[in-house]
């Protein structure tokens, strides 16, 4: 179940956030976590409607011990502040409970734009990425050393398909590994397809950071 807390930046800025445990959590252990970044229809609405639309949720991977944490974003825009993102996900990874080697990123939408500009600002904080329906610095591409699984509906008019495609061409072109899921059928929300299925979160743990033996499939 996910609670609320808040982190506040060195610039003075507040980020909310949605955290939720795995049920049997064991004192002095670390834990795998996966960040999930929102898209535009969550930004200056609350961290409430974080905590109950998430779709990163735990009951559709049940023996999957992770953690998850969702921050809200209050301005127009995750890019707009990145800095302040790079912030609050250093403070995350050194709470005493998370495997720093064991940091997967995830987002749908505006939130993909946003886990694209992270892996390639800072690809050796992250073991492994799913992003959704977002675009990239096709420039930086190869800077991504981490797998990657990009998913994006094939009807999609929001953003083009054709962003995840050419993300994807340019971190393999680079000798980098990600992989290209196309929905048949589906328009913008590709995340209900992508966040659904165990497939993801038991792909997403079975990757280390610095680890680039596993294949994105």
């Amino acid at each position: 179940m996910f609670i609320k807390e808040s982190f506040q930046t060195s610039g003075g800025k507040n980020i909310e956030y949605a955290i939720d445990f795995p049920g049997k959590m064991e004192k002095e252990k670390e834990y795998p976590l996966i960040f999930y970044f929102h898209g535009m229809g969550m930004v200056n609405t609350s961290v409430e409607n974080v905590m109950n639309s998430c779709p990163v949720r735990r009951e559709y991977a049940e023996e999957l011990p992770f953690i998850i944490v969702a921050p809200h974003c209050e301005n127009f825009t995750w890019l707009e502040d990145i800095a302040a993102v790079k912030e609050f996900i250093d403070y995350i990874v050194l709470k005493p409970y998370c495997d720093a080697d064991r940091v997967y990123l995830t987002g749908s939408s505006m939130g993909g734009y946003t886990c694209w500009l992270l892996s390639v600002s800072f690809p050796e904080k992250f073991a492994a990425a799913v992003i959704c329906c977002g675009a990239g610095p096709y420039f930086a591409a190869n800077r991504i050393s981490f797998p990657v699984i990009a998913y994006h509906g094939k009807l999609d008019t929001v953003v083009l398909p054709r962003e995840s495609e050419i993300m994807v061409e340019k971190i393999n072109a680079g000798g980098g590994n990600a992989k290209l899921v196309l929905c048949d059928g589906i328009e913008h929300g590709v995340w209900g397809e992508a966040y659904t299925d165990i497939k993801t979160y038991k792909w997403l743990l079975s990757n280390k950071r610095n680890h680039l033996d596993k294949a994105a499939d």
